[in-house]
């Protein structure tokens, strides 16, 4: 692998371990009947909205209040156009399905439901207003399905990922409602959510598995790889290629603790020796990115040194573990460093 793709990787590896987090434990009641309630799904994602957004996003908007008055906006607009049933989840858990195309990336197809205080069927309502045209329903097994249409912005999504293809201001997309019970709401690919219905599939054990739930998770996520990581980002075909491409599973999660937030992660290889290369890779590119940074005259990169030194990587049979606690003193640094770009 060429000098620079180490770097690269190195920074990938610090920000995979500073945005996910995953161990094994029994999820709560609640969460877990919301996962049994998905399709298969190659990916899930569970959220405790409520912490994310008492806890979890307060900490993270503390050093910048400029970033927080703008997301307290945002939220505000969101609840209005929206109705602001949608933030009142308690718990929302996302399946993730994949459609292969044959040119390019495969389709992502997800399904999300969520339950709360709140009532679904209102919820649906407002939702079918807010239809570009009128929605259409479907009944399956003896659920009310609604297909509705929506103008979704297009043109500034595609500038956040640096897409240089001309796109119009607006696409309209499907999504499906449907409610499960009086508090349940599953919306998504209407496919996912006919799926979720019929529940004649669910979610592979060992991914329910690799779903962290504790009292101070906010986020979580398990998936299985199926197909290759190559499907969804450049491979190149190297020892750090070819251990990648060797993982089984990965998990995740985020969690808010006393002084701040940890994260971390799970990666599972198809074997010992794959897992022990990929150990061995990810310590060797924490000892470059320390080396690059620890003797900076930069405060910033001396702080960055420091976390990156603090990251924790440890391997136990085919599982590599990934963790890292940041205080809420180097979160409030390094979210006051986010600038706004102004409109």
């Amino acid at each position: 692998m060429k000098f620079r793709n180490i770097f690269a990787a190195a920074i990938a590896a610090v920000s995979l371990a500073a945005v996910t987090s995953a161990q094994t434990s029994e999820p709560s009641t609640a969460k877990q009947r919301l996962v049994d309630l998905l399709p298969a799904s190659s990916g899930v994602v569970t959220l405790d909205v409520q912490k994310g957004l008492n806890d979890a996003l307060p900490k993270l908007l503390a050093g910048n209040p400029e970033l927080k008055a703008e997301v307290d906006q945002g939220l505000a607009v969101f609840k209005s156009k929206a109705s602001s049933d949608v933030l009142k989840f308690a718990n929302v858990v996302v399946g993730v399905g994949a459609e292969n195309v044959e040119s390019g990336k495969p389709k992502i197809l997800p399904v999300f439901i969520g339950r709360g205080d709140l009532n679904a069927a209102d919820v649906i309502a407002k939702a079918s207003r807010s239809s570009k045209t009128p929605c259409t329903e479907r009944m399956v097994s003896e659920k009310t399905i609604y297909v509705c249409q929506f103008e979704v912005p297009a043109k500034e999504a595609a500038k956040a990922v640096g897409s240089s293809a001309a796109v119009p201001d607006e696409i309209t997309k499907e999504i499906a409602f449907v409610a499960l019970d009086p508090n349940t709401l599953a919306f998504g690919a209407t496919s996912r959510v006919v799926e979720a219905v019929e529940h004649q599939t669910s979610v592979n054990p060992t991914i329910k598995s690799l779903l962290k739930d504790s009292p101070t998770t906010v986020a979580a996520f398990a998936m299985e790889n199926i197909d290759g990581l190559g499907k969804f980002i450049p491979l190149e075909n190297d020892d750090l290629g070819n251990t990648l491409k060797n993982l089984r599973f990965m998990a995740g999660s985020a969690d808010s603790i006393a002084d701040g937030l940890a994260f971390s992660a799970l990666l599972r290889s198809v074997d010992a020796a794959s897992a022990k290369q990929l150990n061995s890779t990810l310590l060797g590119l924490q000892a470059i990115g320390n080396a690059f940074l620890g003797g900076s005259k930069r405060a910033d990169q001396r702080m960055y040194a420091r976390l990156i030194k603090s990251v924790k990587i440890a391997q136990v049979e085919t599982d590599v573990t990934v963790s890292l606690a940041l205080p809420q003193a180097d979160i409030n640094t390094l979210m006051g460093q986010v600038k706004l770009t102004k409109k």
